[in-house]
């Protein structure tokens, strides 16, 4: 779905998971995951309409998933950045969000989801800004991309506040929902610093 230059810059890059640096954002910490975070994942990603939107989130989601996958996290087995996304007032979990090298994309992909309580205040997208900016400012990436379910309007919302493109339509397989149709968006390297120029202006 990427073009060749962003394939050929790729190749050039670092294993990401060995250092992932802690963002901070007006109102969040997003941070490596660690064991602590175990019960509190378990408990706000049991939820259907979260796992209906991802592609590898399982419903109903146990304690025993939320230890399987902080603990690849901590073995560093997803090849990118993984983030805990926390309140930065109270150190609470709300959610995660992760950059990763992912194959159907043929280059960095995006990523979010956040408990049902935390909809609606704009953390989604504080959180994919600061992944994007990181995609760039850390790496020769070209562009990025994300995706997202075309029955989910708030992550369409959030990926289109962030800069992205819509580039056309897919199909994914989700654990939780079998063989959903999906939609692909991707942002450059130029939009983004188009993007953060305008915003230099107007502040």
């Amino acid at each position: 779905m990427i073009d060749t230059a962003a394939s050929t810059a790729m190749s050039g890059l670092t294993d990401l998971s060995y250092d992932t640096p802690v963002l901070l954002t007006e109102r969040l910490v997003l941070r490596p995951p660690h064991e602590d975070d175990v019960a509190e994942l378990a408990a706000i990603a049991n939820n259907r309409q979260i796992a209906e939107m991802t592609s590898r989130m399982p419903f109903p989601y146990r304690l025993s998933d939320a230890e399987t996958f902080v603990g690849n996290c901590l073995r560093g087995e997803h090849d990118g950045y993984i983030y805990a996304v926390t309140l930065a007032d109270t150190g609470h979990l709300i959610g995660f969000c992760g950059l990763e090298k992912r194959e159907r994309s043929d280059g960095f992909e995006i990523g979010f989801w956040l408990g049902e309580a935390y909809w609606g205040a704009g953390y989604a997208t504080e959180a994919a800004n600061a992944l994007v900016d990181q995609a760039f400012r850390s790496t020769s990436a070209e562009q990025v991309h994300a995706v997202c379910r075309t029955v989910n309007p708030r992550s369409r919302n959030v990926i289109a506040k962030c800069g992205f493109s819509f580039i056309g339509l897919d199909e994914i397989d989700s654990v939780a929902a079998g063989r959903v149709p999906v939609e692909r968006y991707a942002l450059s390297r130029g939009a983004w610093l188009e993007r953060k120029a305008g915003n230099r202006k107007r502040a």
